[in-house]
């Protein structure tokens, strides 16, 4: 495919609706967030006031917040391939059921009485859960995508979304992500990580926007 044929959704008009969309907020918990945690990716720690003003304007527009939480049972039954993927986990040294790590971080503007905590075994919000089932129920056909990491969770929920013909709005100063280690092909630092995936979502998966941009839709 040639260059000049890779137009990004972002210079075609998507379907997005404001009014029939929810704010999906991804792993914004404490093993990704606080200081020395075990998955810490400190630039998630800089979208809080961010996605805590998408929040505002979810609620305002009484769209549903839906925060979600990897977790895993303590005996790692159901851990699967993750055993092999990421020894920390396997280990049970994060993402344990029961345990402060897998709570939304204190900061994050998360209401349990308003909003909804789903809690997944896997990258994508969708994979063995009802969030599709949930947001049908509530006339959602068009999904914000926030929180971390961008390159894998995030990602791996937008690209369930779209696979679901959920429209995907994926807010580009409200993820982060983490560098890579040189696996054979060179390292890459947590920017070049950012914005590799945003370019590749703006072609392949949906809409990518700021949080002022996608503000102002959901006011408008």
């Amino acid at each position: 495919m040639s260059d000049r044929h890779m137009m990004s959704v972002s210079d075609r008009e998507l379907p997005f609706h404001p009014d029939r969309a929810a704010l999906l907020v991804i792993d914004m918990t404490n093993d990704f967030l606080e200081n020395g945690a075990p998955y810490e990716c400190a630039q998630g720690r800089a979208l809080i006031p961010k996605i805590n003003q998408l929040i505002g304007a979810a609620r305002a527009s009484g769209l549903p917040v839906v925060c979600t939480t990897q977790v895993h049972r303590g005996d790692g039954v159901d851990l699967g391939m993750v055993r092999y993927l990421h020894p920390i986990t396997a280990s049970g040294k994060a993402l344990v059921e029961g345990t402060h790590g897998v709570e939304v971080h204190p900061e994050i503007d998360f209401d349990p009485a308003a909003d909804e905590l789903l809690v997944k075994r896997r990258y994508s919000a969708f994979y063995g859960t009802d969030l599709e089932n949930f947001l049908r129920r509530r006339g959602v056909d068009s999904v914000i995508i926030t929180g971390v990491a961008t390159h894998s969770c995030c990602e791996a929920t937008a690209r369930d979304a779209l696979f679901r013909d959920f429209a995907v709005w994926f807010v580009s100063d409200a993820t982060a992500t983490v560098g890579l280690a040189d696996a054979g092909w060179g390292s890459f630092s947590p920017d070049e990580v950012q914005r590799f995936a945003l370019t590749d979502i703006a072609h392949f998966v949906g809409r990518v926007g700021s949080t002022d941009e996608l503000t102002a839709l959901l006011a408008g």
